[in-house]
C-alpha cells in the first residue's frame, strides 16, 4: 500500500471540495469585485448571487476575524463555483467531482487571468478542502478512533485532529450519524463525514512563483491523509486506482 500513489476512487465518496487563496490587492477593497467579474465573464456567466455578508458594513466585517476572509459574492459556471470577496477567491467543484487535474486547471487559468491585470500582490494564504460522506456509520474502518473505558458506546462521534506535514496544516475532522442531504436528488442519507482541511500560510511572494507546485503539494498532502485515515481493506472495498 506504502508503494502505490492513489490516482482515483470509483466509487467516488467526495460532496464537496474548495480551493481558497486569501491575497492582498493594490488596489482599493470595494473594487476588487468588478476587477475580477470583469477577467472571469468568459467563465461564469450566471447571475451574481450577493451572500449575507455582502449586507454588513465593511468596518464590521474588518475587525471581525471570523468574517474578514468571508466571500461576499457567488457566480455558478457550468463546472465550478466562484465565491470572491475583498481579499478572497473559494472555488467549488461541482458534483459529481471531475477530479483535480480538472479542477486546478481552472483554478490556476482565474488566477493567470488575475496576475495579467495585477489585481493580486501577494497571496497569505491557501486552503484546499475535501468533505467525503460514506452511507452508514463507518467508525470500524477508519484509524482515528474513539476508545472509553466502561464500554460506553456512543451514538454520535465526532473525533477532529491537527497534524503539521511540511508547512502544510491539516485539520481532519470525522463525524458519524449525520444527514447527507442529496441536492439533486433529494434525498437524505445517514452516514459518516470526513473533513480535511489542508492549509498553508505564506509572507512573501512564494506562492504567485510556485503556483502549479504548490496547489499539487497541497492537494497531495491532503489525499495523503485521507488513505492514512481508512482502514486498507475498506479503502479497496471503494475499487480505488492508482498510479503507475
Amino acid at each position: 500500500m506504502d508503494s502505490k500513489k492513489l490516482k482515483s476512487i470509483e466509487k467516488c465518496p467526495i460532496v464537496d471540495s474548495i480551493i481558497e487563496i486569501r491575497f492582498e490587492t493594490s488596489i482599493d477593497s470595494n473594487a476588487v469585485f468588478g476587477v475580477i467579474y470583469g477577467q472571469i465573464l468568459d467563465m461564469y456567466k450566471g447571475k451574481v448571487q450577493n451572500l449575507p455578508e455582502s449586507q454588513l458594513p465593511p468596518a464590521v466585517r474588518e475587525s471581525n476575524p471570523a468574517l474578514r476572509y468571508k466571500p461576499l459574492y457567488k457566480i455558478e459556471g457550468d463546472k465550478t463555483i466562484i465565491q470572491i470577496g475583498p481579499n478572497v477567491i473559494c472555488l467549488g467543484a461541482k458534483i459529481p467531482y471531475k477530479g483535480w487535474d480538472e479542477f486546478s486547471s481552472i483554478f490556476k487559468k482565474i488566477i493567470n487571468k488575475l496576475l495579467r491585470v495585477q489585481i493580486i500582490t501577494r497571496v497569505t494564504r491557501l486552503g484546499i478542502r475535501y468533505v467525503d460522506f460514506f452511507p452508514g456509520d463507518i467508525k470500524n474502518n477508519i484509524t482515528m478512533k474513539l476508545v472509553m473505558n466502561e464500554k460506553y458506546t456512543p451514538i454520535g462521534e465526532f473525533i477532529r485532529s491537527t497534524i503539521i506535514d511540511e508547512g502544510f496544516y491539516n485539520v481532519i475532522q470525522f463525524y458519524n450519524n449525520v444527514n447527507y442531504n442529496n441536492v439533486k436528488t433529494k434525498e437524505i442519507t445517514v452516514g459518516s463525514l470526513i473533513d480535511i482541511d489542508t492549509s498553508k500560510e505564506y509572507s512573501d511572494s512564494y506562492f504567485l512563483e510556485h503556483l502549479e507546485d504548490e496547489l499539487n503539494i497541497g492537494h497531495d498532502k491532503n489525499k495523503k491523509l485521507f488513505v492514512a485515515t481508512l482502514e486498507p481493506d475498506f479503502l479497496e472495498s471503494l475499487n480505488p486506482q492508482y498510479y503507475d
